[in-house]
């Protein structure tokens, strides 16, 4: 028998190590996104690493969850990101564009990979894509070309039968 879908996905962003559940393998990362909340803790530590470029195909910067400025505190997160989006090469998404989980078609592809700065990254395996929440320094060393390593999990595999019905 063939492959199946998340199978190949997996394996065609494998680096390094062995696909068996709970072992630990190291994925190549295309895509990152942050968001306002979290992206400071990730530009942070990437500015620390010294590389002067984003090293993936496509990150992206949103400026979606603090929105409400009632102090300087957001605000001089909210200058931070721009700027270090402009300086670094990522593509920011200023206030009111939109919330970044529900930008897939614009951030994320299917058999594509996403590292996120959040725990809602995780949507865009909706799309057919790894995607992955991570902590700031993880997504930091995506940007900079290195590999997410993590154990692999379980995967289940799940057989349709039969036909829907028709819809009233």
């Amino acid at each position: 028998m063939g492959f199946t879908f998340a199978e190949k996905l997996r394996e065609s962003h494998l680096v390094e190590g062995q696909t068996a559940p709970g072992r630990e393998i190291r994925i190549r990362v295309g895509q990152t996104l942050t968001q306002d909340a979290t992206g400071t803790m990730v530009y942070l530590p990437f500015e620390a690493i010294g590389i002067n470029r984003v090293k993936t195909q496509l990150s992206a910067s949103f400026t979606d969850h603090n929105i409400l400025e009632t102090d300087s505190k957001n605000v001089d997160d909210h200058r931070y990101l721009h700027t270090t989006a402009a300086r670094f090469g990522a593509v920011l998404s200023p206030a009111g564009n939109a919330i970044s989980t529900t930008c897939t078609g614009k951030v994320r592809a299917p058999w594509e990979d996403l590292l996120g700065s959040d725990s809602h990254s995780t949507a865009g395996g909706c799309l057919g894509m790894i995607a992955i929440g991570a902590g700031g320094l993880e997504a930091a060393l995506a940007l900079a070309e290195r590999p997410f390593h993590f154990a692999m999990p379980r995967t289940w595999d799940i057989h349709l039968t039969g036909r829907l019905q028709p819809w009233h």
